[in-house]
């Protein structure tokens, strides 16, 4: 066990340590040493430099850290990831620790007025898992993942357009928090609008042929 001061040697230590050398069970995205001294210690900067750990998760860290002594239940959170977009704060936490924030009303105020809307997700993050807690009592009718050559990945949520009227979040929202939760490009189209897109590739296409024939019989 480390002494309080001592700089982490691994990515799994995250442990919030307490005044005395007995570690509490609050853990954070950062070590606390870090947060308390605003330096990094090299784990967490390497971590930093491969985008495993981003400036949000240290400032949000920070926020929650200082308010641990006034909300006692924090002592079991289990933070894995804080992400801000678009006005709402996206929360990673590990399984089956989603309750602990969500119990205590007074804080759960108190993050909505500093950082807007909150969405909790329990790890692991699972893609169709974290959509249907978003567009339910709707269903996804399928996922399509594409592989990119820069290897990251991108895949396209199909929805049924009746259930436009029974999701709560537009196709734009969607894209924002599931891409930030998953961490990679996450689309979401209408079936109708594919098949729009569908008919008027048709049309652009048979449009074209009869330009191209419209030359040749000028051409001869």
């Amino acid at each position: 066990m480390r002494e309080k001061g001592q700089l982490c040697s691994s990515p799994e230590s995250r442990h919030c340590w307490g005044s005395g050398s007995e570690e509490e069970e609050m853990k954070l995205p950062v070590c606390v040493f870090d947060l308390e001294s605003d330096m990094l210690c090299p784990s967490c900067q390497e971590r930093l430099d491969r985008g495993e750990l981003s400036a949000f998760d240290i400032e949000f860290s920070k926020w929650i850290m200082e308010r641990a002594k006034e909300y006692p239940e924090l002592e079991d959170l289990n933070l894995l990831r804080a992400v801000r977009t678009n006005g709402r704060l996206i929360l990673v936490v590990g399984k089956k620790n989603s309750g602990v924030l969500q119990s205590a009303k007074a804080l759960m105020d108190e993050i909505k007025e500093s950082f807007g809307e909150v969405l909790i997700f329990e790890s692991p993050v699972k893609l169709r898992r974290i959509v249907r807690s978003l567009i339910e009592p709707a269903i996804e009718v399928g996922v399509n993942s594409l592989h990119l050559p820069d290897g990251f990945r991108e895949s396209i949520v199909m929805l049924r357009p009746e259930d436009r009227d029974r999701i709560a979040y537009s196709k734009e929202d969607l894209r924002e928090i599931v891409s930030a939760v998953m961490g990679e490009s996450v689309l979401f189209q209408y079936q109708d609008e594919r098949i729009e897109k569908d008919e008027t590739s048709k049309d652009d296409a048979f449009g074209e042929k009869l330009r191209e024939f419209s030359v040749r019989r000028r051409t001869r």
